[in-house]
């Protein structure tokens, strides 16, 4: 996913490694993320390109793939391999070991694994409750090795026929720099925000989100409420809401927001709301966590492998459900000794210099 900020922050890690990466865009729009740009070009052994016709064409494509069995699913035109496809036609072009990373496996090219050796794929992502496990499991069954990001989606892993490697559990993101988790934390009393996830979609429940906020809008007159990454629809309903209802609100754009100012929205917010029907580890949820925000979270980012009494994890996505987690989620975080244990789960198992360490193994 070129235009990802996560998928950026994973390739940062290398440095000067000597590995060599080649990345097959698997976003619709074919946008390079700035990040990712910005390392390409500091790379001066590397090159990238991005045809006129993907850039114009990808999303269409991609919509057409859904009714033709991935017939434009980066097809292999050339045609000597024997394969149908051009992920596969390249990697096999290069005549070396395989090693397929993909940052999202659920939004990733699934029909092109069938062709690729089984010297294995390896993924990094997660997929609780994923629509398409049919296809997850002829590709699992494929994989060498997995990357997962939540213990439980190793195990599920196995039920759905993965036999190979299972790697050590990480955030496919990358971790905190010390200097990240060397900031003090502001004090309840200072923390003047609420910061939600603008994302809605096949996964991202943010609507639900913001229904709950209208339903709670008494208890949140005093705080400042920011959506972001959010589509363009949930910006209409946030505006809506806050029309409604008198909340001082803001919404950001996806994508209008880099990864540092994310950073300081969670630095100066009370708590974090993020719903989402699938997820791996949410990286948001970890960033609002590192940076002392109380994480009011969907349980499918395994939220019990990062916090126990010191954030809310919902087991389901209606208004009052969340709207009874945003109550406790603010009753938490009168409590600075709850926004200290989160960040000290950061520092154990999301730190930069132990995430980079690990990862690198992956590859050597």
């Amino acid at each position: 996913m070129v235009d990802s900020i996560h998928f950026a922050r994973w390739l940062e890690q290398f440095g000067e490694q000597g590995i060599d990466f080649l990345l097959f865009p698997i976003s619709p729009n074919r946008r390079i993320h700035p990040q990712l740009k910005a390392l390409l070009e500091r790379n001066t052994t590397g090159n990238y390109e991005i045809a006129l016709l993907g850039k114009w064409f990808g999303l269409p494509l991609r919509i057409l793939d859904k009714f033709t069995n991935n017939f434009f699913g980066q097809p292999c035109f050339a045609g000597q391999t024997g394969s149908t496809n051009q992920t596969s036609c390249k990697i096999l072009s290069f005549r070396m070991p395989v090693m397929r990373a993909s940052g999202h496996l659920q939004n990733t090219n699934l029909k092109d694994s069938a062709s690729l050796p089984q010297t294995g794929a390896v993924t990094s992502s997660g997929f609780k409750d994923s629509p398409s496990t049919g296809k997850l499991e002829a590709l699992l069954k494929l994989a060498g090795a997995y990357s997962a990001e939540c213990h439980w989606d190793v195990a599920l892993s196995r039920e759905l026929g993965f036999t190979g490697e299972a790697l050590p559990v990480i955030p496919n993101a990358g971790g905190f720099s010390k200097a990240d988790l060397s900031l003090p934390l502001l004090q309840p009393d200072k923390r003047k925000t609420i910061a939600l996830k603008g994302c809605h979609g096949w996964a991202g429940r943010a609507k639900v989100s913001l229904e709950a906020v209208r339903e709670v809008a008494e208890e949140l007159g005093r705080y400042q409420f920011v959506v972001y990454s959010a589509n363009r629809s949930v910006i209409k309903l946030a505006m809506q809401v806050a029309k409604k209802t008198g909340l001082d609100s803001t919404a950001h754009a996806k994508r209008s927001l880099s990864h540092q100012q994310v950073l300081e929205l969670f630095a100066k917010s009370k708590i974090y709301v993020g719903l989402s029907e699938s997820d791996g580890i949410s990286t948001s949820m970890l960033e609002a966590m590192a940076m002392g925000a109380i994480p009011v979270q969907t349980s499918t980012a395994c939220c019990d492998e990062w916090f126990k009494d010191s954030g809310v994890a919902m087991r389901e996505i209606t208004v009052q459900a969340v709207k009874t987690a945003i109550q406790q989620g603010l009753v938490l975080a009168e409590n600075p000794a709850n926004a200290k244990t989160n960040r000290k789960s950061i520092e154990l198992k999301a730190n930069a210099e132990d995430v980079q360490k690990i990862a690198l193994t992956f590859y050597n």
